[in-house]
This record gives C-alpha cells, structure tokens and sequence, in this order.
C-alpha cells in the first residue's frame, strides 16, 4: 500500500502547488511593469525575529513576576524596535519599480543573462535586496539609489523554442534581519532559446546541400567592388565613414569573391540521426556559413527561408529552427 500513500502525496503536492499558483497570479498578476506596495508584499518574522520574541516574552514574564520597573522598561522598548524593524523591512520595498522588456535569446542548457531594471519610484535609498529565480539563488544583495540600478541574473532555458523561466523573487532582511519581505515577480517574459549545436561535417553529404560556386556581391571578402548604402544586418566594421559623412547617409564596402558559396541547408540531409541532434546540426552548418560569410537557404521539412547572408539571415533561420514544429517530432 505504500505506493498508494506516495501516489496521493504526490497528486496532493500538485494540487497545492496549483491552488497557490492560482492565487498568486491572481494576488501578482504578469506586467511587463511591476510596482511594490502593501498589496503585492508579503512579510514574516524570521527565524531570529522568533527569537527576539521569546527572548522579550521572556523578559516581560520576570518582569511581571519579580515586578520589576526597569525589566517592563526593557520589553516595551524591545516591542517598540520589533515593530519598527517591521515597518522598516516593508518600507524598504515599497515604492520599488522593476521591469525586464529587452527580449533574450540563447541556446538550451547554456546560461542566458537576463537584464532587470530597478527603479525607486519615492527616490529614496533601498538596500540589502536579493533577487533571483528560485532555481539559481543568489547571494550577492544589491542597493538601489535615486538613479535606479540595472540588474543581470542568469537563467539556463531547458528546451527549444519559447522558454518561460517563471517568477522572480524580490527578498530583504534588511535594516535588523528580523523580518524578511518578498515578493514574486513574474515579468512574462519569454527567451527564444535554440537548440545546442552538434558538429555534423562528416554526416552531410556533398549533394545534399547542393552547393554553387561563383561570382557574387557580399561584403567583407577580397575586393572593394562598390559603395551602397547601410542596410539592416549590414556589419558595421564595413561602414565607410569618409563616405557617409560627405553623402550624409550611411554607407558600406561592396566587396567581390570569387570563392564564395551558395547552399541549401535541408533538415533531410542528416539521415538517422534524432530530431534534437539534427536541429543541432543545422544551428551548427548556420553558425559556420555565417562565419565564413556565405549564403544559405533554410528548408525545414518544406518550410524554406529563401537563400541570403548577413546576420539577419542568420537570426531568421536560428528563429525557425527554435520554433520549428511538425506533425510526428
């Protein structure tokens, strides 16, 4: 019978974790903007906030019972700095501000920097707060001053495709590390995050994707062929600056090789290998073309990005890979 009493604990864990949910998002709701007050924060004693309180029970029982003035004296002031410490820790979070609207990017299973922005909006000094996802504590605390901070924390996305890494925790102890306060933040954000890549040379074959040789306008290869004007994924490193200041507009080297390649990268090309890694080997060929600056072409099971270079290609096709879905994978 004992895997029935596992069973039920386990459907029972799951149905209070559900409930809570539920009332959180009700009680915290998902903004991209998040405003602390009385209504979003949540305060308890902590651990030696109980035992400033038994230590001041304590007092004021001997006080009572040996009647004593100066012990009565010493109980009420300890009642006196308790509610104080709870009004400042309350306070320390109230009037915060915090958003995170910069869209993140990563691979699965690798570290993605998130950037938080924390403003006071009383403008006054808030310290000792820690903020973190609760599966990567950290315990490094951080102040916040009248100009705001920016804050970085690392989440590691777990699959592919769109990724919620779920509610922030906002905490602090702080003035006398009697109370904690918190609150659970959820941004609804989401990190677009792509699949690992796999090295695949050996197991792509030659006319498999289809490559073509010859004469084609790209930029930053052999020879200066021409001036055009800036386009969007155009590297900056090509910008002619001489150039753009006498024609007040942005203009980029068109170069001239003679040795570079077009080629379609087919998602059929890698035979027998799992869906994950096959995934993996398009993101890897992507990263090489890119790198030696040819063009490709994407074709995921007829879903065809058309043939182009430049970082914007890449961006597109690493975007299709990471939400690519079809019927049977």
């Amino acid at each position: 019978m004992s895997w029935r009493s596992i069973d039920w604990s386990q459907r029972a864990e799951k149905f209070r974790t559900a409930r809570f949910k539920s009332w959180l998002d009700r009680r915290v709701p998902p903004a991209q903007t998040i405003r602390l007050s009385h209504r979003n924060i949540f305060i308890v004693p902590t651990r030696q906030g109980f035992g400033f309180v038994l230590i001041l029970l304590l007092i004021l029982i001997a006080g009572i019972n040996y009647q004593n003035a100066l012990a009565h004296a010493l109980a009420f002031l300890m009642l006196g700095l308790f509610l104080v410490a709870m009004l400042q820790t309350h306070r320390n979070l109230a009037g915060l501000v915090l958003s995170q609207t910069v869209p993140n990017e990563g691979v699965v299973g690798q570290k993605v920097s998130v950037a938080f922005q924390v403003q006071s909006e009383v403008g006054r000094i808030h310290d000792g707060l820690s903020f973190f996802w609760p599966t990567h504590p950290v315990f490094q605390s951080f102040r916040v001053d009248r100009h705001g901070a920016t804050i970085y924390r690392h989440t590691i996305p777990e699959h592919r495709g769109w990724y919620q890494p779920g509610r922030v925790r906002l905490e602090t102890v702080y003035p006398f590390g009697l109370f904690r306060a918190w609150s659970w933040l959820d941004f609804d954000s989401k990190i677009l995050s792509y699949p690992k890549p796999v090295p695949c040379d050996n197991l792509l074959r030659q006319e498999d994707s289809e490559p073509n040789e010859g004469l084609r306008s790209s930029v930053g290869t052999d020879e200066v062929k021409a001036l055009r004007e800036f386009q969007d994924g155009d590297d900056q490193r090509h910008i002619h600056w001489r150039a753009s200041a006498k024609l007040d507009r942005l203009m980029v080297k068109s170069y001239e090789s003679r040795h570079s390649v077009s080629q379609w990268l087919r998602l059929e090309a890698m035979h027998g290998l799992p869906m994950a890694d096959r995934l993996g080997g398009l993101v890897y060929l992507i990263a090489a073309a890119s790198e030696r600056g040819d063009a490709f072409g994407l074709d995921l099971k007829g879903q065809q990005l058309p043939i182009a270079s430049g970082p914007g290609q890449e961006r597109k096709a690493l975007k299709r890979i990471a939400l690519f879905d079809w019927p049977g994978y």
